[in-house]
């Protein structure tokens, strides 16, 4: 068909046409591999949802072939302004498949796009996408909460509050006039709606009264429970503590902007504290707390009362999972009897920590905790945005109900198929002092050159944790100079092999990674691998100097970079470095020693 004609069949010009006769019909380009938006370079991509196809059809006269995708954005857009540049781009034919099932798009001309009233006339991707939850969870809603009935458009209501989590940064108004009513009313129902899930969903699904200590038990994965709980023959509550960050707008109440003021973020937040079983279910949120209270404090007062909740649900023999920022509570919370581990801090004098301490495999475990803190990010922006002072009585409220529809509707962490070997490997190697390191030590051979013959490897890419930072690794060192440098030493002191039970096919790799955090640091890794062997088993040993580097469970990010390249990354065709299209420059307008602390402004720009 036709995206414009030049005259009309009168010959009247084409200015003087009123708008809805100046185009019949207009297709989108059909294509799978990116938004139909032209221009757009989001990599969030979704299919055109049924609704949205058939609105912009009998609406707009713009027909969205099947296949086609809209991005993140665009995809709960409402404001369709842009069709009007996209059709002077191209002109197309129909197909004989393209007509066809634009017949079958014209049967319903009102689109059910947002019709909350009506939600099973809504395409279940586009629930998901305004308030994260499908048919089936937004109608058991009101099975768990019945009294949300009372409120005049309950569905309405319930959406309007759920809308307002999600998506975070929409006004009322924007809520208000994608729903149809007036500000005053969506305001109301926020109202109402918050209220009541406050008194009747989050009670149910969040609190310590919420949970038996056998259920807590029953919800230890086998890694921790196997590490920590099993003791005495009776198992344990394993529980992981940490506090999270909500931010806050600066304020003109100082004594409320000193108490927010985070120096080691330069920006003003507030803590909700977190406690969460082994497989992400949330126990327990506790706050907010002031951004100057650290999260050793905050877990002290939360324990200090003999009467308090936590003393009178927690017994003595429990266990408690905490990071290094606890390290001056746990004498007292050792005190009450509590079974206490953190990963293993600096001694005075130490520049490295020994092998024993190294494998304590506290981090192993604790992960879990900071992905229910991602849940919170990801699937509610209200909570990763600024929050408006004027709002921040509800802040904690809202945290709450967040927290109440993570343990409700998103599914536990749940143990890993391989967890049975991976217990086996601690267990072989916890106590499995680190020879390889003790060799490099000994003879210095962070400062020795001679015995090592330099491969220029060219770097390609990388790509779970540790394997995502090894892939950033690699990515920095490749922009530099395009190229990677691993050393290798085909003589190996005879000592040494005799020593790890190895064959004289052993050689010794070593690497330099540069470290993430300080320009200046170069940390070297160093591989002990056996030839004649493959797989796993040909690293015998391996060690790097940074403050993990004596592992012999598991391994630092800086060794597994080196280990996925040559083992996997190297033979790939066509691997880029994360981020390529980014990159980060900063200008330095000055330099202020008020405080110890640099001003600088940070520009980040998109390269095309």
């Amino acid at each position: 068909m036709i995206s414009g004609p030049s005259t009309s069949s009168q010959g009247i010009p084409p200015e003087e046409i009123e708008p809805e006769t100046q185009y019949l019909l207009t297709e989108a380009i059909e294509t799978e591999n990116r938004c139909f938006n032209e221009g757009c370079q989001r990599t969030e991509r979704y299919r055109v949802p049924l609704s949205t196809r058939k609105m912009l059809l009998n609406q707009y006269k713009y027909y969205v072939p099947k296949s086609n995708r809209l991005c993140d954005q665009h995809l709960v857009i409402k404001a369709w302004d842009f069709l009007d540049s996209l059709r002077s781009h191209y002109l197309q034919t129909f197909t004989a498949k393209h007509i066809q099932d634009m017949m079958s798009l014209k049967d319903v001309v009102d689109s059910a796009f947002l019709r909350f009233e009506n939600i099973d006339d809504m395409e279940d991707n586009a629930i998901h996408t305004w308030i994260g939850l499908n048919k089936a969870q937004f109608n058991q809603m009101f099975t768990e909460v019945p009294q949300l009935l009372e409120i005049p458009k309950a569905t309405l209501a319930l959406a309007a509050y759920l809308m307002k989590l999600r998506t975070g940064g929409d006004s009322n108004e924007r809520l208000a006039t994608l729903l149809k009513v007036s500000r005053r009313t969506v305001e109301m129902w926020l109202h109402q709606v918050r209220y009541l899930l406050t008194e009747y969903f989050v009670p149910r699904n969040l609190g310590l009264n919420h949970i038996y200590r056998q259920q807590l038990v029953a919800r230890n994965l086998a890694i921790p429970q196997s590490l920590f709980a099993s003791f005495e023959g009776v198992d344990r509550p394993i529980v992981i503590f940490d506090g999270t960050y909500c931010y806050v707008e600066k304020s003109s109440n100082y004594l409320y902007q000193k108490k927010n003021l985070y120096l080691h973020k330069y920006r003003n937040l507030v803590k909700p504290f977190l406690l969460v079983a082994c497989d992400g279910h949330i126990i327990e949120v506790s706050g907010p707390y002031p951004a100057t209270e650290s999260d050793a404090n905050i877990m002290k007062a939360l324990f200090q009362n003999e009467d308090g909740e936590l003393r009178s649900f927690f017994e003595a023999g429990d266990v408690f999972i905490l990071d290094r920022g606890f390290r001056d509570a746990v004498p007292f919370l050792e005190s009450l009897g509590y079974k206490i581990y953190t990963p293993e801090s600096l001694e005075q004098g130490e520049t490295q920590l020994p092998t024993v301490k190294a494998n304590k495999a506290v981090t192993i475990c604790r992960w879990v905790v900071e992905a229910v803190n991602g849940r919170f990010k990801r699937d509610f922006k209200l909570l990763r945005q600024d929050y408006f002072n004027t709002a921040s009585k509800n802040l904690m409220v809202h945290f709450e109900v967040a927290a109440a529809l993570i343990n409700a509707f998103h599914p536990p962490i749940l143990n890993r198929s391989d967890a049975q070997e991976i217990l086996q490997l601690i267990n072989r190697y916890m106590h499995v002092d680190n020879r390889l390191s003790t060799y490099v030590i000994s003879n210095n051979l962070n400062r020795r050159r001679a015995q090592f013959q330099p491969i220029d490897l060219i770097l390609v890419s990388l790509g779970t944790y540790q394997i995502k930072q090894a892939r950033s690794y690699y990515g920095e060192h490749v922009r530099a100079n395009g190229s990677y440098v691993i050393e290798v030493c085909r003589e190996v002191d005879s000592d040494l092999l005799q020593e790890l039970s190895t064959t004289e096919t052993t050689w010794l790799l070593r690497g330099r990674i540069k470290s993430r955090h300080i320009s200046n640091r170069i940390y070297f890794v160093y591989i002990l691998v056996d030839s004649s062997l493959s797989g796993r088993d040909a690293i015998i040993q391996y060690c790097c100097n940074c403050i993990v580097g004596k592992r012999t469970v598991g391994c630092c990010a800086h060794t597994m970079s080196i280990i996925w390249y040559l083992g996997w990354a190297r033979y790939q065709d066509n691997i880029v470095p994360p981020a390529e299209r980014v990159s980060i420059s900063y200008y330095f307008k000055g330099v202020s020693r008020t405080c110890n602390r640099n001003f600088y402004t940070r520009k980040i720009y998109t390269t095309k």
